[in-house]
């Protein structure tokens, strides 16, 4: 039986701090803060890897929303009209089942934010003034969401301004199901 991936990163944790560490030259600042940042990853990557998979769907759902409020409004020239097109196929290609690891479900993400951003840019060389409107607060909207998703998934990092503002990871992911 495999050892479960939380006991494998505190395993590298603790290999950095007793033997690494120890064994790094205390004269090379960069090779000891360098050890340090890997120490710190790793304790982030041990709070995170468990809910990747639903951070990713939030993220993936919270994409094809924006994408499909933006089509809704989408209006303008040629370069606008291109872009929406663009956008509808990427949407379209995203599978109601969805893939069953991160990695897959990143590749959507990706695929229809970019799709997103080329509408976004095409929609200030030729949109019409309604979806100009429109555009601004349904982006703010978002980024919001988004903005408070990703401060509570890097709280770890103890760098927030507020942490006592934001929930779990837990809570976080479960608030849009």
């Amino acid at each position: 039986m495999l050892p479960n991936i939380t006991l494998r990163i505190e395993n590298l944790i603790k290999a950095m701090e007793t033997i690494v560490i120890p064994a790094v030259d205390p004269d090379n600042d960069l090779a000891t803060e360098q050890a340090q940042l890997i120490i710190g990853h790793l304790k982030l990557l041990n709070t995170q890897w468990d809910m990747a998979y639903l951070y990713e769907l939030q993220a993936l759902e919270e994409a094809l929303l924006l994408g499909r409020e933006l089509l809704a409004v989408a209006d303008g020239g040629p370069e606008t009209q291109a872009a929406k097109c663009a956008l509808e196929a990427e949407i379209n290609a995203v599978p109601e089942q969805k893939p069953h690891t991160s990695a897959a479900l990143n590749i959507s993400v990706v695929a229809v934010g970019t799709a997103i951003d080329t509408l976004i840019y095409a929609c200030h060389n030729d949109g019409s003034e309604n979806f100009k409107q429109c555009l601004a607060s349904l982006v703010l909207a978002t980024g919001e969401k988004q903005v408070m998703r990703d401060r509570v998934w890097f709280q770890a990092t103890g760098l927030d301004p507020d942490p006592a503002s934001l929930s779990s990871i837990e809570a976080m992911l479960n608030s849009s199901r």
